[in-house]
């Protein structure tokens, strides 16, 4: 059912006053998801069972989807009413509150979204706690058709409203799953789904980019920007792959450098895939 909401006070727009993701995750799980295309692709996933809904405002221009797909209240309001009720002006018109599930995926919720043989490349992300650089990799995964990404118990929330929106809402799209750490998960992985582990870190004895060989189904490990791959995680690793800068470059300042020059994790996690899923071509 749609509503038209003309008075900022009414109570039915309660749930859009408090969108922080603090005060979210505090009030009874919630996350917060905005802009028109963002929000359609949520909607998708809740079509789709794979996500749940709990409110919808939208200007009155914003026809996302047949409000009757909608298993939750939907309210029209002008774009200043949304504006002064939710506090922030980047929404476009379009806001939707989710309900976080029980708990985040897990490996064999994993499984159940990627192919069980043939080709697969997931990424691994060990430490990145960057909101940019998650929605970043959600949204590279996407685009380059990554089949899935794993985050390690130090990784940043995926459902944080400004990764929701950085990447666009491939985070309602991509399989992802949790694990307390990828050093217990890479063995898991090898022997239940035959999936080989290769770290991107650029090392002394790590294989360039353009001379490695990539396993038919992987799984790329892209570490924190300042600490890297933990020690422990490499020991895991089948092999090692570094992405080259120039060669007259100061080795500090290429990639993997302490330099502002120095890759960002996305942008690794981004090279890495594309040369991994254009070899299993």
């Amino acid at each position: 059912m749609i509503t038209t909401i003309t008075d900022p006070e009414d109570p039915r727009l309660d749930p859009f006053r408090r969108i922080r993701d603090r005060d979210l995750r505090a009030d009874g799980g919630r996350f917060v998801v905005e802009s028109p295309r963002v929000v359609t692709r949520f909607l998708a996933a809740v079509r789709e069972d794979r996500a749940r809904v709990d409110a919808v405002l939208l200007a009155p221009d914003q026809r996302l989807v047949d409000h009757r797909e909608i298993p939750a209240p939907v309210f029209l309001a002008d774009l200043e009413l949304i504006t002064a009720v939710s506090g922030y002006h980047f929404h476009g018109g379009a806001i939707a509150i989710g309900i976080r599930p029980r708990r985040e995926p897990t490996l064999v919720d994993l499984a159940t979204r990627i192919p069980a043989s043939g080709p697969v490349a997931l990424i691994a992300l060990a430490g990145v706690t960057s909101m940019d650089n998650i929605g970043g990799i959600f949204r590279i995964a996407a685009a380059l058709g990554g089949s899935g990404i794993v985050l390690d118990g130090d990784a940043s929330d995926p459902m944080l409203r400004r990764t929701i929106r950085i990447s666009m809402g491939q985070v309602f799209r991509v399989p992802w799953a949790r694990v307390g750490t990828l050093g217990e998960a890479i063995p898991t992985l090898a022997s239940t789904a035959n999936i080989e582990t290769i770290a991107i870190e650029n090392l002394d004895e790590a294989t360039p980019l353009h001379r490695a060989a990539f396993p038919e189904r992987v799984m790329l490990v892209i570490g924190n920007e300042g600490h890297g791959i933990p020690p422990a995680v490499l020991a895991r690793c089948s092999s090692r792959i570094r992405i080259e800068g120039p060669s007259d470059l100061p080795s500090e300042e290429g990639p993997g450098g302490e330099d502002e020059r120095s890759l960002n994790a996305a942008t690794a996690a981004a090279i890495a895939l594309h040369a991994a899923l254009r070899r299993l071509d």
